[in-house]
């Protein structure tokens, strides 16, 4: 076991090389979530579709309640401190085990408190989604480690593994045909055991585990609460949906809108994956030149997610029904009205990433903060009369007001200025050749 003060020497990959490999991983990873989808979809019907949606998303989001952002600062710390790592890793495990405890029994509760007369749950199906939660949290701890230190292609083939081994599951249950909603969740959270034990024994190799303070603990969780309020109402805003959907509409209704959702995904998975490969260099950044550089990245991005919005709002009946089946069909209107969104979620994923790597998360959580009430409004009025069409809009316009508010706040915070995030000719090549110039 390597000492918590055994020094660490960072190799940075070559950043191009490393863009490629997580936004690879993403969409190898979207094409297995999207084929579970499929397989589900098929086997169990709009509506059991639709409860496993609802389950898997519910779950998901108390996780993330539970897991209070330390995430957010294990990998600040890893980055400015890597000779701590060895204790980060330990208190990534530790408050795995801790929050992620505290998370289930919270679920169960909910799950048991919470009126759901159109999605009827089975309690062992309960308790099989929400055993996932402190493999969720230690996944998410471990992934962050990975990356503050620059083991990028590690964290890709962590972060594919879990939707490829829950795929591997499902399909020889498919071909046993024995496949059945309990069996869903438990391929799920075997997904996400194999994703965690790859990334956790890749850190113990690297860094090792060593026992964390007391001040090393309240460090973590102290930055990690400061940034918590806005990935709440983040990931809020992105999984509620469906839980209002199961509480005001139903089964039916989350069935066809995860559909949608699994498509939309797809778009986002780029601005997501650059944001997360260059974080390590935002984190090493001066003020000044992080906002550059999400600029930037944003204005390739915004083009690449231009082309492929448009051609998924002109495929999304070739996406939705023929892929899906005829009772999918309600599925065309919500992806496109979703996929109007992806230009606020690239804006938020871009400039929201920089806040945080430059330790202004309280500005995030306020980014945040306005898409979730905005959200929560606009779901609880056109979820009644309009069902997943409605979430769709609801979701579309926070997504764009939460991006819109990042790009005010990095401008006002940076200095930035808007006509930098006009894209240019140039942009392509030149940082082409600086990423090509970074090497270890």
């Amino acid at each position: 076991m390597k000492s918590a003060q055994t020094p660490v020497v960072d190799h940075r990959p070559p950043m191009l090389r490393a863009a490629i490999q997580t936004y690879g991983s993403y969409i190898a990873a979207s094409a297995g979530g999207l084929i579970n989808v499929v397989l589900t979809a098929r086997m169990l019907g709009v509506s059991g579709r639709g409860e496993l949606a609802f389950l898997m998303s519910a779950t998901g989001l108390i996780a993330f309640l539970a897991c209070l952002s330390a995430n957010e600062a294990l990998i600040n710390i890893s980055g400015a401190r890597p000779g701590e790592r060895a204790a980060l890793a330990g208190a990534g495990v530790l408050l795995a085990v801790v929050l992620g405890t505290l998370g289930a029994i919270t679920a169960w509760i909910v799950f048991r408190a919470v009126p759901l007369a159109g999605i009827p749950l089975e309690n062992t199906d309960i308790l099989l989604a929400i055993s996932a939660i402190p493999i969720w949290i230690l996944q998410l701890n471990f992934l962050y480690l990975a990356r503050g230190s620059y083991d990028l292609a590690v964290a890709a083939v962590a972060w594919v593994s879990a939707p490829l081994a829950t795929l591997a599951c499902n399909v020889l249950f498919v071909v046993a045909d024995r496949m059945t909603m309990r069996v869903a969740v438990m391929d799920w959270v075997i997904g996400l055991a194999v994703s965690a034990a790859l990334v956790v024994i890749q850190v113990g190799r690297t860094s090792g585990f060593a026992i964390p303070s007391v001040r090393l603990l309240r460090e973590i969780l102290r930055f990690g609460v400061r940034s918590h309020l806005g990935g709440v109402m983040m990931t809020g805003t992105y999984r509620i949906d469906n839980w209002l959907l199961g509480v005001l509409g139903s089964a039916r209704d989350v069935g066809t809108y995860s559909v949608a959702v699994a498509w939309f995904d797809a778009i986002l998975h780029l601005s997501r994956a650059v944001s997360l490969t260059f974080r390590p260099d935002l984190l090493r950044a001066s003020a000044e030149d992080a906002g550059r550089q999400a600029a930037r990245i944003f204005r390739i991005c915004a083009v690449l997610v231009l082309i492929v919005t448009v051609g998924t709002v002109l495929a999304a009946p070739v996406l939705c029904v023929m892929v899906f089946g005829p009772e999918f069909e309600d599925s065309v209107l919500d992806l496109r009205i979703l996929a109007v969104g992806a230009f606020g979620v690239m804006a938020l994923n871009i400039f929201g990433t920089t806040l945080v790597a430059q330790r202004r998360p309280t500005l995030e959580s306020a980014v945040n903060g306005v898409g979730f009430a905005v959200a929560i409004v606009l779901y609880v009025v056109l979820i009644p009369p309009f069902g997943a069409s409605g979430a769709s809009l609801a979701s579309a316009i926070s997504y764009l007001l939460c991006g819109a508010v990042a790009i005010a706040l990095v401008h006002r915070t940076f200095g930035l200025p808007y006509q930098s995030l006009l894209p240019r000719w140039s942009d392509t090549a030149n940082l082409q050749q600086a990423l090509l110039r970074r090497k270890g």
